[in-house]
């Protein structure tokens, strides 16, 4: 199917399906109270023209096509536990968190959960599904309070068949997002635990920028965490209390404070 062809059905069920789709997937949407003067939807569009551009798949956008994106997007409320996405649901379009975090997880029949991914502020999921119009793999909840940004596929396919640059930009994000999702494949199969939650640790610092002590903040429960590293609590426990023991973190509840850069990321290294 040629690209014109994919953007008018997409287009036609974004229309068609997009209330029925967030009516059904967290209870029409619960709107928290308004705490400003200003009306709903001028906050909304000041929100999603602040969110688009901020984005790592729309760099290198103009002003213009980010104006014609930011149209066609719709802000989403959801509350701590709300499900945004089902597994095995068709989305309306990717999604970008404006403040919260929201967990992606694969659950068994047993009930068993294992995190795939725990996604803040500034990042998006759903790429994959949106895209390609397929199911969702996982199921998407929120952990606190979120705001989200819908951007809908028929917005992206639009932009991918007018700039050949956006084109490149959008296979930079998936090939990254693949390398990535290839970084935890190794990290589950060939690293052991000690090596995965040092790792872990360094990837929230971020990049080295400077010296001394950094304090991080752990972006859920030392559950959701284990459950990231494809451990138990327990051993989540029990190697950070030996990471502190080593001197080289230290521990206040959810905040972690880095006091060895160097020695943690040859642990994660080994």
């Amino acid at each position: 199917m040629q690209i014109k062809q994919m953007v008018w059905v997409i287009r036609k069920l974004t229309h068609v399906n997009r209330r029925l789709w967030t009516d059904a997937t967290i209870g029409a949407v619960r709107k928290p109270p308004m705490t400003s003067t200003q009306p709903p939807r001028t906050r909304d569009r000041l929100l999603i023209e602040g969110v688009v551009p901020s984005l790592s798949l729309f760099r290198g956008a103009s002003p213009g096509q980010l104006a014609a994106v930011a149209r066609q997007c719709w802000t989403l409320d959801a509350r701590r536990g709300d499900t945004i996405a089902r597994h095995d649901a068709r989305l309306p379009g990717l999604f970008a968190v404006a403040y919260g975090t929201v967990k992606l997880a694969l659950r068994g029949s047993d009930n068993d959960e294992r995190v795939l991914r725990l996604v803040s502020g500034g990042q998006t999921f759903g790429e994959a599904a949106a895209l390609l119009g397929r199911p969702c793999r996982y199921e998407a909840r929120a952990l606190v309070e979120c705001k989200l940004v819908v951007i809908p596929s028929v917005a992206i396919f639009g932009l991918i068949d007018r700039d050949s640059r956006f084109a490149r930009q959008v296979v930079h994000t998936l090939a990254e997002h693949s390398f990535d999702l290839l970084g935890e494949v190794e990290s589950a199969c060939m690293r052991g635990s000690a090596q995965r939650l040092a790792h872990y640790l360094g990837s929230l610092a971020g990049p080295a920028a400077k010296s001394g002590a950094l304090v991080v903040r752990l972006p859920a429960t030392k559950t959701l965490i284990a459950s990231r590293l494809d451990m138990k609590k327990e051993t989540l426990s029990r190697l950070l209390r030996s990471l502190a023991n080593r001197g080289l973190i230290a521990m206040a509840q959810r905040e972690i404070t880095i006091l060895d850069r160097e020695r943690l990321a040859e642990i994660a290294a080994y």
